[in-house]
């Protein structure tokens, strides 16, 4: 791959962070079916909304020039990920999977009003707290009330017939942040352990259903909607996405 430009290669450096790990960040937001090596190189470095917004109330730096430049893109990208790697002590690896979700200062993430909730129906079924939260960015984007087109309900999207295998047949449940998170959790286990442990399928089923996955031949369905959602998913759960960058960074 061609050096990167000169702006990048001093952005990572101004905010010491290996240029390398830079390009890597870039490469593992980009969708997988986008760029050539060119338009990979040309790409502006995916800087999240509210970030863009912060530094242009900050900086004054127009939020379109950060989601379209390259230079001032990259050097938003290594700012957040310098931001990201001192908030977790200097773990380097823990700041990178932290870059997809990260929230400016002062501005609390919507996470946080149901962060105890989260972390007790993950220590009961099992699972990393940051997965579960993933899971809720992507379904509703913590809105307890949301409601999609096809009538899932509440911040982790369930189907009422889902919901009912589970013992919750009222609206006002499914409502509940508390019961959601908790029957949302406990279905995804179960999701879990039907795919022997596969992350990959345990999302596009918790999205499709078990019988699409199944139907597949045990992959992810085609379905364009399922095939984004497990990839958005990823994207945002930390561990899965610090990984994603590391192997991105084996192709410099």
């Amino acid at each position: 791959m061609a050096s990167p430009p000169a702006c990048v290669i001093q952005a990572a450096a101004d905010y010491s962070v290996p240029a390398r790990a830079l390009l890597a960040l870039k490469l593992a937001l980009l969708p997988d079916d986008a760029p050539t090596a060119a338009d990979l190189a040309s790409a502006a470095f995916p800087v999240n909304p509210s970030w863009r917004q912060y530094l242009a109330r900050t900086t004054g730096l127009r939020t379109e020039t950060v989601k379209s430049d390259l230079c001032w893109s990259a050097r938003a990208a290594a700012y957040v990920l310098r931001y990201e790697i001192n908030q977790a002590g200097g773990d380097f690896w823990t700041g990178v999977g932290r870059y997809p979700s990260s929230t400016p200062p002062g501005a609390p993430a919507p996470r946080d009003a149901v962060a105890p909730l989260v972390d007790a129906a993950s220590r009961r079924h099992g699972f990393d707290p940051q997965l579960i939260n993933a899971v809720i960015a992507v379904e509703s984007q913590f809105v307890p009330s949301a409601v999609s087109p096809k009538g899932a309900r509440g911040l982790m999207q369930l189907m009422p017939g889902t919901a009912a295998r589970y013992g919750i047949s009222t609206t006002t449940d499914l409502f509940t942040p508390a019961t959601n998170i908790d029957v949302g959790t406990q279905h995804l286990r179960g999701l879990w352990e039907m795919f022997g442990g596969n992350l990959e399928l345990t999302l596009a089923a918790y999205n499709a259903g078990e019988g699409a996955v199944a139907k597949y031949g045990m992959r992810i369905p085609p379905y364009p909607e399922t095939q984004n959602y497990v990839r958005s998913v990823l994207t945002l759960h930390g561990p899965s996405f610090a990984r994603r960058v590391y192997d991105a960074s084996l192709r410099f």
